[in-house]
């Protein structure tokens, strides 16, 4: 326990092992930048405030910064906080390191250190998804013709196109990024001069704190700002809707890379091998990223039990909030990476459209073409074609293959030449994409249109992401200049 906190209700020292096992310092790695930056603030707040004069004031910052970027091996005992009081206590005195912790507390303190280190792990998070949404769209703008199989059930679908495939990957996580910047928004405010809950009756100029951090604004309520974690766990549960995505991303690739599905050829470099079976070419990464997407959704999990029901005020139980966080923004950020490199050296496999199980894939729409040509409702053309597959599967034949005699017999009834030729047509895989006309669907010139689209918000996204960290760089050079 830290001898700054001794002397007065407690006399004895904690025991060494209840030091330990309650000890943040190891956590306190990743916001010891941030608690100095704080405490510079602070101290600018105690000057305006007539706590402190100037010389006193400069002394203080002087030896703080000479704590920025610095994490001892040795000699912090509960945490970081106290660290670095005893510092500025043994440097310049009792009288005057006495003076910092005036009007502040430990709760408010750490509470806007963490927002300052979350909100800087979250533009890097952003960072790391748009690189990899980029890179989708550039492999999308290569493939816009390129048949792929779309499934259901894990099924043989329908013929789509591998951009429209990549596409639509895309989509959902420019929605996480988006949830990122809304879960940063309501990270990057201030708690700090709540002190412990109460406030403090110097007058302390919160807003000025508040800008010189990079702030958007304050957490109005002092006891909301030291017992509120609910952007922690807006934050987790941000983390555990982009680990879905990536996760289900890792196994379609899992999947398309099978040596039995073979749609997409994985790279050698993203790949392992068996230590028994030399044929083998496993997707591990993509396995490891699979695995690790659930550490990050099991890591909310345990926010939301850990915070039920927790008494309004500060507990020591949010220490082990913190810890998730961190590991649940530097597994994505790694996994992001992995999937970034993965999928930019994957090659969509070619030649694909006289596979039987794709051939088969074209059902929906040769139904389609009964209704246009032979005026058959759908559901007539429905079991129609759905008849036809029987005798194929049956023959080890295609939909092309039944002649036009046989397509009559199915129907019950003579269809013109033209019907047939329409079948023999649109019974190809390769010419379905281009046949769909809705909004949205994986025709080649509505599937370039949403790559457009999507990259000129990937452009979007970038600049809000630069804009957002110049704000940051600009509040750190204004406390820069104060003193």
């Amino acid at each position: 326990m830290s001898t700054v906190l001794r002397g007065g209700r407690l006399s004895s020292k904690t025991r060494r092992d209840v030091v330990d096992f309650i000890s943040s310092r190891e956590s306190d790695r990743r916001i010891a930048g941030s608690i100095v930056l704080v405490n510079e603030a602070h101290v600018v707040s105690l000057l305006n405030a007539g706590v402190i004069r100037r010389r006193e004031a400069r002394k203080l910052f002087r030896e703080l910064r000479r704590l920025e970027n610095t994490f001892p091996k040795h000699g912090i005992g509960e945490d970081y906080h106290l660290y670095v009081e005893e510092e500025l206590t043994k440097r310049l005195g009792p009288e005057l390191g006495g003076k910092l912790h005036t009007g502040k507390s430990r709760n408010d303190q750490v509470a806007t250190a963490i927002r300052m280190s979350l909100r800087e792990l979250l533009l890097n998070l952003s960072d790391r998804l748009l690189s990899l949404v980029d890179k989708l769209l550039d492999q999308a703008a290569k493939h816009t013709d390129i048949v792929f199989v779309g499934y259901t059930h894990q099924q043989p679908a329908q013929p789509i196109t591998y951009g429209h495939y990549l596409a639509s990957i895309a989509g959902p996580l420019l929605r996480d990024d988006e949830r990122i910047f809304e879960a940063y928004r309501r990270v990057n405010m201030s708690p700090m001069g709540s002190g412990a809950l109460a406030g403090s009756s110097f007058d302390l100029d919160r807003g000025l704190v508040a800008q010189l951090l990079g702030f958007e604004g304050m957490i109005e309520n002092s006891l909301d700002g030291v017992s509120g974690r609910d952007f922690l766990l807006e934050s987790l549960a941000v983390c555990s809707l982009l680990a879905s995505d990536l996760s289900r991303l890792a196994q379609d690739w899992i999947f398309y890379g099978s040596s039995d599905v073979s749609l997409i050829e994985i790279s050698p470099e993203y790949s392992s091998t068996s230590s028994l079976m030399p044929q083998k070419k496993n997707a591990d990464p993509f396995e490891i990223v699979r695995a690790r997407c659930a550490r990050v959704a099991a890591n909310y999990t345990t926010a939301i039990s850990m915070t039920h029901a927790l008494p309004t005020g500060y507990n020591l139980d949010f220490q082990e909030l913190t810890p998730l966080v961190w590991d649940s923004i530097d597994t994505l950020c790694s996994c992001l990476s992995v999937m970034t490199g993965g999928i930019a050296s994957s090659r969509v496999v070619t030649g694909i459209a006289d596979r039987p199980q794709v051939q088969l894939t074209v059902a929906t729409e040769v139904a389609n073409s009964l209704v246009r040509t032979a005026g058959a409702s759908f559901r007539e053309a429905y079991r129609w074609v759905g008849q036809a597959v029987r005798i194929v599967l049956r023959d080890h034949r295609t939909l092309r293959e039944l002649t036009g005699e046989e397509w009559s017999q199915i129907a019950g009834r003579p269809l013109t030449a033209k019907t047939y030729r329409t079948i023999l047509r649109v019974a190809d895989p390769e010419s379905n994409p281009g046949l769909y006309r809705t909004e949205g669907s994986p025709n080649p010139r509505d599937v370039k249109r949403k790559i457009s689209l999507g990259k000129r918000t990937v452009d979007s996204h970038l600049r809000r992401l630069e804009g957002t960290r110049g704000q940051l760089q600009r509040a750190s050079r204004r406390m820069r200049k104060i003193l």
